[in-house]
């Protein structure tokens, strides 16, 4: 019954105390709730303000952030103070809380709180005997135990001071920054346009009312000064009339000064600065520059006379064209437009702006045009000022490179022709001549140093005696561009004799005129001959490589000619050798078995067999090009008697080349294909072949020992 005594005595013992708790408790989550809303509130306000203060956003963002402020602390408030302060703290649930920390009660102790608040209790169900029992051994057991273990002390304490640490961060920024914080309630919670406080003032030197003069084509150097507060880094942004902007980073000078080389100005723009910092940089008030122009060439025209010897018409160069080769002794004729009419004008050159030629002036003041000769390569333009004063600081200019005429190019050959000659010879002379701008003359050059001279005469008694001789070309016609001549040359008309040295070259002139002589300046060049001096070189003029021929006797030029065929001769039985080894390894390599030494090292064989056949064809090709030598020798010095032709010509030299051009080759071939995949049929072709080959070998070493 719940009038009785110890019913009331456990009222007093353990259900006020757990009330009591239940109300401490109920203040613990409530301030921790509010501390957590203070929190909650004072941070998103921190993130908020820096966002703002650096990205210095619109309505729209700080709307948004507003609503998400007010959302997530509404959000914190009614679950962490509105929805704890409706929970009722019942004495029941705080006694099994206090069963849970402590094992030892069993459920005696929720069982007990449950008899003593119960408004009914069946008699025949609960015995009040045992429920007073219960009741006296939980207040005995309740004495022992410190209600309150189940408050969480320190969690309350860690949480009020969280929102004493809130509440003195928010006084603190409104008591040291109170200009920021203005700003920051007035941008972010009342949503007003109000400016952040700024610590630096950005001056453009140069600037007067925010406006600019400067010229279109001059580099523009933009200058900032820093007062107060230097920033870190400074940027200029440029607005042009389009609407396009530029942004561009300013180096810093100095301790508070930041420039811009900003390069050619072109039109007129806005400008202003962007003050670096963490985030979106600050923006200062727009400027103005306005572009003036100064007097520049808009065309040109160039005219180019080359000299009269050049044989060239007149020229203009193409538009844009502002620089040109041209011949030494052009005349040069530049007419520009200019974009303003011009006052005074003169062609100066680049380097020392050295007046070269007066400039005329058209009527209207924008035509300038001058005339002239280059006498060295240079670059010019036209230096001009305006009514204003203004020039032109950034001219056209035109540069000339001097070209010298390059002397005509002279090739000389003599086919056939050996070291040696005899005095009847017949020379065959292939001539080619060019010139870029035409040949004013070709003529063939000889000399002849007799052989009476002894070897002790000095050279100046050698040069003395060796008179240039010279003769002209047949079909030859001044003023061509070049000139090809192949013909026969018979010495017979200079009457030479055995011992005598003749020196043969060709010599071309083309229509440069020669530069003032320097007797002091000799470069020796084009003349092999023993003096080592060229009498014929010059300005415009070129010279083939000379050829010195020693005149001989017939029996002299025959026995040198006969020991070159001895040795040739000799090399040719070397090769024949050769031809026989091969034909005798192919022999064994065929007659080897299947299976003796491995197919792969009987292929290795034949490869290097192949390799080895192979040789032999440069090598004929050596001898061949040796024995049709001396028999061209042998025709120009009219040495060649129809049996000497017929034996050089179809005994040696057309079997050889038949050697050269197909059976060397066809055998070759054939070992390299045994090499691959043996196969009987090829071996017996490629040994009746070998045979051959040997056999005309024989043949033409028959033909060469006649």
């Amino acid at each position: 019954m719940n009038g009785g005594s110890q019913v009331a005595s456990f009222q007093r013992q353990v259900i006020a105390p757990l009330r009591r708790v239940g109300h401490q408790l109920k203040r613990y989550v409530l301030i921790e709730g509010l501390s957590r809303c203070a929190a909650t509130l004072v941070g998103i306000a921190a993130i908020q303000l820096f966002l703002d203060r650096m990205l210095v956003l619109g309505l729209g963002p700080r709307l948004a952030m507003l609503a998400v402020l007010l959302g997530l602390v509404g959000y914190q408030f009614y679950r962490r103070v509105i929805q704890p302060a409706l929970v009722r703290v019942d004495v029941n649930d705080l006694a099994a809380i206090l069963e849970r920390r402590d094992r030892a009660l069993g459920d005696e102790l929720v069982s007990a709180v449950a008899f003593a608040t119960g408004a009914h209790r069946n008699p025949l169900r609960d015995s009040p005997a045992m429920v007073e029992a219960l009741i006296a051994d939980a207040s005995s057991r309740f004495k022992r135990l410190a209600t309150r273990e189940v408050l969480r002390r320190d969690r309350y304490l860690r949480y009020f001071g969280l929102g004493l640490a809130a509440s003195a961060v928010a006084i603190g920024a409104f008591t040291l920054a109170p200009d920021t914080m203005a700003a920051y309630v007035a941008r972010d919670l009342m949503l007003r346009e109000a400016a952040w406080p700024a610590d630096t003032h950005i001056v453009l030197e140069g600037f007067r009312n925010g406006q600019l003069r400067w010229p279109i084509g001059d580099d523009l150097t933009l200058v900032a000064r820093a007062e107060q507060k230097v920033p870190p880094a400074l940027r200029a942004e440029f607005e042009y009339a389009s609407g396009d902007r530029v942004i561009r980073d300013m180096d810093r000078r100095g301790e508070n000064h930041f420039v811009l080389d900003f390069g050619p100005l072109a039109t007129g723009m806005k400008v202003r600065c962007l003050i670096r910092r963490f985030g979106v940089d600050r923006r200062t008030e727009w400027s103005t520059i306005e572009a003036v122009r100064r007097p520049v060439v808009e065309r040109v025209r160039i005219e180019v006379t080359p000299p009269k010897y050049a044989r060239s018409e007149p020229f203009v160069l193409p538009p844009g064209q502002a620089s040109a080769d041209i011949i030494r002794g052009s005349r040069v004729r530049i007419d520009a437009t200019m974009s303003q009419p011009v006052v005074q004008a003169a062609l100066v050159t680049s380097d020392a702006r050295r007046p070269v030629s007066e400039a005329h002036l058209e009527e209207d003041g924008t035509g300038v045009w001058a005339e002239f000769v280059p006498l060295r390569r240079g670059t010019y333009f036209f230096d001009v000022r305006d009514e204003a004063g203004l020039d032109d600081r950034h001219p056209v200019t035109y540069t000339f490179d001097l070209i010298p005429d390059p002397p005509p190019k002279v090739r000389l050959t003599l086919p056939g022709a050996g070291g040696m000659v005899v005095a009847n010879a017949i020379l065959e002379l292939d001539i080619q001549s060019e010139d870029n701008l035409g040949l004013k003359s070709v003529e063939l050059l000889h000399r002849t140093q007799r052989g009476g001279e002894t070897a002790d005469k000095t050279a100046t008694t050698q040069k003395t005696s060796a008179v240039w001789a010279s003769e002209s070309l047949s079909g030859f016609v001044a003023g061509q561009l070049r000139y090809e001549l192949r013909r026969p040359w018979s010495l017979l008309p200079l009457t030479l004799s055995s011992g005598d040295q003749l020196t043969v070259q060709v010599r071309a002139v083309d229509d440069q005129p020669p530069p003032a002589p320097n007797p002091a300046e000799t470069t020796p060049q084009g003349d092999k001959s023993a003096d080592g001096v060229d009498p014929v070189s010059g300005v415009g003029v070129g010279v083939s490589l000379a050829y010195t021929l020693r005149v001989v006797t017939a029996e002299e030029l025959l026995v040198e000619l006969g020991r070159r065929e001895h040795e040739w001769r000799r090399e040719f039985e070397q090769i024949i050798k050769a031809q026989e080894q091969i034909h005798r390894r192919i022999i064994d390599l065929n007659d080897r078995p299947a299976g003796e030494g491995g197919s792969t090292q009987r292929s290795a064989a034949y490869g290097s067999e192949a390799r080895t056949q192979r040789q032999q064809g440069p090598r004929c090709k050596t001898v061949a090009r040796q024995f049709d030598q001396i028999l061209s020798e042998l025709k120009v010095n009219q040495l060649a008697t129809p049996t000497v032709r017929r034996r050089l010509s179809v005994g040696v030299l057309r079997p050889l080349r038949k050697l050269i051009n197909t059976d060397l080759t066809a055998a070759a071939d054939l070992i390299e294909g045994l090499g691959r995949q043996y196969v009987a049929e090829d071996a017996a072709q490629l040994e009746q072949l070998e045979t051959k080959i040997i056999r005309e070998m024989y043949s033409v070493l028959a033909n060469m020992l006649k």
